[in-house]
């Protein structure tokens, strides 16, 4: 695969994690938006789920941040990527999981959605591993 070809998978899965994760902080910080998504829009959740949903779109937030400062240098933040898709993208998988089993069909689409996310930033951390092997100076290895 041509280096520019590699680069622009290994910064694509970035773009997607942060679309992903603002999308998830706007919708938690604003609950209808939050119902919308996954398929009850006339939840009306009371103080306590909003301030938990409020606590969850700030960290989402900061995610979002983290993953626009690992694209600057992709290859030597490439853990970044795998952290976000385990256990964060995982985590959101499984919670959409549980709501799926409960009754709620809407969450199969966050499942795939989720799924493809995972995929793409494994992916991404394995290109960028790689790169990182290639370019790595030699080490001498230590004196007797």
């Amino acid at each position: 695969m041509a280096a520019g070809n590699t680069m622009f998978l290994i910064r694509m899965a970035y773009w997607l994690g942060i679309g992903a994760d603002a999308l998830w902080a706007v919708a938690l910080l604003f609950p209808p938006l939050f119902f919308t998504l996954t398929g009850a829009p006339g939840f009306n959740p009371d103080l306590q789920v909003k301030l938990i949903m409020g606590v969850g779109g700030s960290l989402m937030t900061g995610w979002t941040l983290l993953l626009i400062w690992a694209l600057r240098r992709p290859i030597e933040r490439r853990v970044v990527i795998l952290l976000t898709a385990f256990p964060v993208v995982f985590g959101m998988f499984v919670v959409a999981f549980i709501g799926f089993l409960a009754g709620s069909t809407a969450n199969a689409w966050i499942m795939a959605k989720t799924v493809v996310l995972i995929v793409s930033m494994v992916t991404s951390y394995v290109l960028a591993d790689r790169i990182a092997a290639q370019t790595a100076p030699a080490v001498d290895p230590e004196p007797n």
